[in-house]
């Protein structure tokens, strides 16, 4: 109770200017929580596994030290993600979604992405042939064939398709990428029949299917998640895979033991996108603008990675071995082949459509 009292009595050492310290005080308790109701967040849906913790390193953390704006990269980058999004309506709950180079002439058509403001995104040291009206592609890749090198060494390991399926050399399953679109999985069975690579597109889906039957239902395992064949290799569950090579490079750099060849890969990328019902269109293209534009981060993410960023001024500041087995190194002309977006955007759905019934009816 005395302390009640004394609370209702104010001290004599309170006067005006007490009062307006503590009035300042309050006021700055309430310009703090307002800044903090005022954080803001960009979520870019990605493809998950251990690449997202490289973006987040090396673009998302320097990107909020900067602006203040925090990155979320999530998964299951789709197009069909971007549908959701767009139907669900404005403001969407993911600002920036990755896109394969088909989703990307889809998402066009479909109005499900924005026209890209090059006012804020500069275009002017892009590596030519990477630059779109609605995207720009981003960390390409090369869709290759690995082996666990426990069981088959790098002397003895598959130089061709067509080697790697041959179930009498090499015994066992193959893992093998069921998204047609992000992976390679019809063009490098065209590749193991015997298609030259210059003569693939466009593409004999059934040939294709029928190379796969001539590799055998049961020596396929199906993945759907780009860490798999990584974790079907190093677990011993598959001696041979397709997978994306910077996976391999990564998983090695964690105690696996893994090898794999350019040799005939296809070299793909991912668009990124920014959602038409995003609710924070300028901070999206600000972050996109510093993912394809910053030398030291865009260094840092192909060092850690090995998937080319089409920043022309970043490629010379690389060390020369990781420079070598980029996909855009001039090491590699002539030895890997592109995949065709604009076939894949024209015969999407159809082929995906064969492929899916020809799965079932086995």
């Amino acid at each position: 109770m005395q302390d009640d009292n004394m609370t209702r009595v104010r001290p004599r050492g309170i006067g005006r200017r007490g009062m307006l310290r503590g009035a300042a005080g309050v006021a700055a308790v309430s310009l703090a929580a307002a800044a903090r109701a005022e954080v803001k967040q960009l979520n870019v849906a990605c493809y998950g596994g251990v690449i997202n913790d490289y973006l987040a390193k090396d673009f998302g953390e320097p990107f909020a030290a900067r602006t203040g704006i925090k990155v979320n990269f999530g998964s299951n980058a789709s197009l069909a993600l971007a549908k959701l999004q767009v139907a669900a309506g404005a403001p969407s709950q993911w600002d920036i979604t990755q896109l394969t180079g088909s989703e990307y002439v889809e998402g066009i058509k479909q109005n499900l992405i924005l026209p890209f403001d090059y006012s804020i995104v500069n275009d002017a040291n892009f590596v030519p042939g990477y630059k779109g009206t609605h995207g720009v592609k981003f960390s390409s890749y090369m869709f290759v064939m690995a082996w666990d090198q426990r069981k088959i060494p790098d002397d003895k390991a598959p130089k061709t398709w067509a080697e790697f399926w041959d179930t009498k050399k090499y015994p066992g399953k193959r893992s093998i990428d069921a998204n047609l679109t992000d992976g390679s999985a019809l063009e490098v069975a065209l590749l193991a029949d015997g298609v030259p690579v210059d003569k693939l597109y466009p593409l004999d889906v059934e040939r294709a299917l029928k190379s796969f039957e001539k590799l055998g239902r049961d020596n396929i395992i199906w993945y759907n998640a780009n860490q798999e064949p990584i974790q079907q290799l190093t677990s011993g569950a598959v001696s041979l895979a397709t997978v994306f090579h910077g996976r391999v490079l990564l998983a090695n750099r964690a105690g696996a033991q893994l090898g794999f060849t350019p040799a005939y890969s296809s070299v793909s990328g991912n668009y990124l996108t920014v959602i038409r019902t995003t609710g924070q269109p300028k901070e999206s293209f600000e972050l996109i603008n510093f993912i394809l534009t910053d030398n030291q981060a865009d260094v840092e993410y192909m060092k850690n990675t090995n998937y080319s960023i089409p920043n022309a001024t970043a490629f010379p500041l690389l060390p020369k071995s990781v420079q070598d087995i980029l996909p855009t190194s001039p090491a590699l002309s002539g030895k890997v082949f592109f995949k065709n977006d604009g076939w894949w955007a024209d015969n999407l759905g159809p082929t995906i459509q064969r492929f899916k019934e020809w799965q079932l009816a086995g």
